[in-house]
């Protein structure tokens, strides 16, 4: 427990300065490259990282899934993202549909031959789960970088600031079990705090990262609030499911004390959807 806490202390700054760094350099085009590109290429090899852990995970116990399939059209569709405009959200939209039926029409066709028959619905479901859970919300992560990349520091901060309210608040008062069957350490009173931590952050937030390209009043900043913590619990939840029907503690091992890639972005993936949406319909 004591090594943990020293890794965790020392590994969480310099991981933060990593983000802090890339950030800055980006969003003062410092190297010259187009803002935005330099974040994109970070949520990039998240995502095919991501989704090598998905595959890792259920392959652990011994599920059906098409795992080089599924990490070839993460990363296709996650490169899609490069040159498109994000001003032509229609457009945008075009590569998702697309490499879903990509993805999915050939698995489909697959498992209609006799081997194949017994396990091709549920290799189908598996690579269409990890393709929406882990492709999907990067690459729309990847599109706000173009789009308006202080906004992809404003979820972050947002969801993961709420992460901490809520474990500092559960840790103190937490007493009442939320889903002991899914995260035995998660508390109600964890769970309002960190509800209580992300509206505050939406909030103080707002003006100093959106401002005045996005403009986000009160009261859709508090609402804006509830929907990205809603969305940061339930990420988080959903990847402690998939954890524990795969017998699992962490996603990986790539990072000491703190698990794997998909450990660090589960409260992030449903959020960068709702965000995008948000975004896309004040703007």
């Amino acid at each position: 427990m004591a090594s943990d806490l020293k890794t965790r202390a020392v590994l969480a700054p310099t991981m933060l300065g990593i983000v802090a760094l890339i950030y800055w350099l980006d969003y003062g085009e410092v190297l010259g490259i187009k803002q935005g590109a330099l974040s994109a290429g970070l949520l990039l090899l998240l995502g095919v990282l991501g989704a090598q852990e998905y595959v890792h995970l259920l392959r652990g116990q011994n599920f059906a899934v098409a795992g080089k399939t599924l990490v070839f059209f993460t990363t296709m569709l996650l490169v899609s993202a490069f040159p498109l405009g994000w001003h032509e959200i229609d457009h945008e939209f075009y590569p998702l549909v697309i490499g879903t039926m990509l993805l999915l029409f050939p698995l489909a066709v697959r498992s209609l031959g006799k081997h194949d028959m017994k396990v091709g619905l549920e290799k189908q479901g598996a690579t269409l789960l990890g393709f929406l859970l882990v492709a999907w919300p990067m690459y729309l992560a990847i599109g706000t970088c173009f789009r308006h990349l202080p906004s992809v520091l404003f979820v972050v901060l947002v969801c993961k600031g709420g992460d901490i309210g809520g474990y500092c608040v559960g840790r103190l008062i937490g007493r009442h079990k939320l889903i002991p069957h899914i995260s035995p350490g998660k508390t109600v009173e964890g769970a309002l705090g960190s509800l209580a931590t992300s509206v505050a952050l939406t909030v103080a937030l707002r003006g100093p990262l959106l401002e005045p390209e996005v403009h986000l009043p009160l009261w859709a900043a508090l609402l804006t609030g509830v929907v990205l913590n809603f969305t940061t619990q339930t990420g988080d939840l959903i990847e402690s499911l998939l954890k524990r029907r795969c017998g699992a503690k962490d996603s990986s091992h790539l990072l000491p004390a703190h698990g794997g890639v998909l450990d660090l972005v589960d409260s992030l993936l449903f959020s960068f959807c709702a965000w995008f949406q948000v975004l896309i319909l004040i703007t």
